[in-house]
């Protein structure tokens, strides 16, 4: 299982969605993956085949119709990627729109995952976290 990524990419995604994606990325996830919408946030998530069965058996988890609609709204936005020889992959629109992509995008190493963010949403979230906020979240972590 891909849970090993790490690092930020700097690419730009053009007016029909396609985008370079990471090599390596592509080499923790694999030559497939699945691009989901972010649940805490407006971003694109991108989980390996392994972990996108992980993602769907939790989702699974969840009760009556709870369940049933939320199952609906996440996976109804997802879709698979096989990128190209040139490492490119297609982005549909519900998900750039959900994400709020324009030219400018990040791709980040999220441990388990990736993620695909707008370069201005996420020098936004980069600009609210503190040193003071990441050392109260790791003071009890033995690291």
């Amino acid at each position: 299982m891909a849970s090993n990524m790490c690092g930020t990419y700097y690419h730009s995604i053009d007016a029909k969605g396609r985008m370079s994606f990471p090599n390596k990325l592509r080499e923790d996830l694999g030559p497939e993956f699945y691009l989901c919408i972010g649940h805490d946030d407006h971003y694109i998530a991108v989980y390996s085949p392994e972990e996108f069965d992980v993602y769907q058996s939790k989702l699974n988890t969840i009760p009556g119709k709870a369940g049933s609609d939320l199952r609906r709204k996440l996976l109804s936005f997802s879709e698979k990627q096989v990128p190209d020889k040139q490492g490119r992959i297609s982005v549909s629109q519900p998900l750039r729109d959900y994400a709020m992509l324009n030219k400018d995008v990040v791709v980040i190493g999220s441990s388990n995952h990736a993620e695909i963010w707008d370069k201005d949403a996420w020098d936004e979230f980069n600009s609210k976290i503190t040193l003071a906020d990441i050392s109260a979240q790791l003071e009890n972590l033995v690291l």
